[in-house]
């Protein structure tokens, strides 16, 4: 049986390739892909920053947010993974060995071990490895044995399945990691899919105050991050942010910062400043090309601040993403704005990217 699947072989290069689909063993599964979400780090990802910092290797297929039915299972992965043929599941990316330091400790998500490859995730390992068909830009996926995944509630479509990679990030990027409560007050620095995301699990988790910054051209974002729960938005290229938000705060500051802007650096300065002594900053905000950030280090120690660099999630939070999915769908619903054919995968990423005039995307998925 062959498969198709869209390629990455060189920086803002994509072509369909097919692909023998390779005989599961006892201890693997094949998963028919119905729906692959796209993150902003997939922009990154075609654009070439991901290759510069060896994080990626050309050829190789994208997408690490892909959904789907489990369409062949050997005897010793049901038994593991405790699915059945047919089952709709979600995958975590990372393919974990399981032995290493990470591991063990309970880190699945940071482990490095697997493959001996900076990103040993679906997404991300190469076409020349074993059968190739490592990402979600296909129509089948071969499930590795330490593949972790989550079964999707029947209630929810594969195009809004998609979104439960942002969803968890949000909860635990903006929730878990800082200890977001109640009386906080948190400034979200970004309004893309997983700044929306940290808007929802916020206010989901009954947080008081809401910032949320964004651009002129993110209206429509901004818009929807006030129907999510933020009490107040920003548009940081017409007002000054700091200025701002020491206004709404009246001159305390925020007691978390999470910084989801794509490619800025500067965000994480003004984090700096507008974060209260004693305060947090969580960076997530992947700036591909333009990683380097310029901080005033006194500044944070005169004020104590606590600064936290995230990666990706863990399992527990992909179960709560698809728990808030399932719970919110109907509200939710806007955060999608585009389904898309396979080969139409180079148009969405640069749609996601911005590269589009006239369009409007936060969560895009693709479809086989």
């Amino acid at each position: 049986m062959k498969a198709r699947a869209m390629v990455q072989v060189a920086a803002r290069r994509l072509e369909m390739q097919e692909f023998e689909v390779p005989v599961v063993g006892a201890s693997e599964g094949l998963l028919r892909v119905t729906a692959c979400g796209l993150c902003g780090s997939d922009v990154e990802q075609y654009r070439g920053h991901f290759a510069e910092k060896g994080l990626a290797v050309y050829p190789v297929i994208p997408g690490h947010e892909p959904v789907g039915v489990i369409e062949e299972l050997g005897a010793e992965a049901a038994a593991r993974w405790g699915v059945s043929v047919g089952d709709r599941v979600a995958l975590q990316p990372v393919i974990s060995c399981g032995r290493c330091v990470d591991c063990l400790a309970g880190a699945h998500h940071l482990c490095k071990g697997m493959f001996q490859m900076a990103s040993p995730a679906y997404g991300y390992l190469p076409t020349t490895i074993g059968h190739g068909l490592w990402g979600g830009y296909g129509e089948y996926i071969h499930l590795h044995e330490r593949t972790l995944m989550h079964r999707l509630p029947d209630l929810v479509p594969d195009e809004m399945a998609t979104m439960y990679q942002a969803l968890a990030a949000g909860i635990r990027w903006a929730v878990a990691v800082p200890g977001a409560s109640f009386s906080d007050t948190v400034l979200v620095m970004g309004c893309g899919q997983r700044g929306l995301a940290s808007v929802v699990a916020l206010s989901s988790a009954g947080v008081s105050e809401i910032i949320v910054t964004g651009l002129a051209r993110d209206a429509f974002k901004l818009e929807l991050a006030r129907a999510f729960g933020a009490t107040h938005t920003i548009v940081a290229d017409e007002e000054d942010t700091v200025a701002r938000v020491m206004e709404i705060t009246g001159g305390r500051g925020v007691d978390i910062a999470v910084d989801v802007v794509p490619a800025d650096t500067a965000v994480i300065g003004h984090a700096v400043e507008v974060v209260r002594s004693g305060g947090t900053i969580v960076v997530a905000g992947v700036k591909g090309g333009n990683s380097v950030a310029t901080l005033d280090t006194d500044r944070m120690v005169y004020k104590e601040i606590t600064l936290k660099a995230v990666f990706t999630q863990g399992a527990d939070m992909y179960r709560a993403g698809i728990d808030l999915l399932a719970r919110k769908l109907e509200r939710l619903a806007p955060m999608h704005t585009h389904e898309m054919k396979l080969e139409d995968a180079e148009r969405a990423i640069r749609m996601l990217g911005g590269e589009i005039p006239g369009e409007e995307a936060i969560c895009i998925s693709l479809h086989p």
